[in-house]
């Protein structure tokens, strides 16, 4: 090990591909990629783990939720190599089926992603529908998550008043 090399966080980009064409965001048009490879990535996670003390594994995109899968197995192989910070950026808008937002939340909260970073702002809201976003963030915080968190704090909405009566309500 080198001991001038001093890594203790690890992001994933997940993919380029979004549910959303915001004007804001560097992809752009982009129509995306396949996702990062599942496999390699956990290899990467474990690999780096015996190396050094990872304190934070973070997925992320375009919207990484397009591959929950891929999401689910990294935040996994994190949990299981005693990483503490488990961490989603997404705009929470992967589909309007409430049965699969729920499959979803659930299988976040099992694979111990422990820190949701929902991007709920004025620029998404031009560009993604907010009833899907609210039904995720409802789905999530009914398991014993420790934090969803809504950024920026300026959503121009009921969205942060709805997180913050469920958090305050015990969800």
């Amino acid at each position: 090990m080198n001991r001038y090399i001093n890594l203790n966080r690890i992001e994933f980009v997940i993919t380029d591909a979004c549910s959303g064409r915001c004007k804001h965001c560097s992809n752009g048009e982009r129509s995306g990629n396949d996702g990062v490879d599942a496999d390699a990535a956990v290899n990467a996670v474990k690999r780096l783990a015996e190396r050094f003390a990872i304190k934070s594994v973070m997925t992320f995109g375009g919207e990484p939720l397009l591959f929950v899968d891929v999401v689910c197995k990294i935040h996994a192989a994190a949990r299981d190599c005693g990483i503490p910070k488990r961490q989603l950026i997404t705009n929470g808008f992967f589909t309007k089926d409430e049965r699969r937002i729920d499959e979803v939340a659930q299988a976040l909260y099992e694979s111990g992603v422990n820190d949701i970073l929902l991007s709920v702002d004025v620029f998404h809201q031009e560009y993604i529908p907010l009833e899907p976003v609210m039904v995720f963030a409802e789905a999530f915080v009914k398991y014993d998550t420790p934090s969803l968190r809504v950024q920026p704090v300026w959503v121009v909405n009921e969205m942060l008043r709805i997180l913050i009566t469920l958090k305050r309500n015990g969800y």
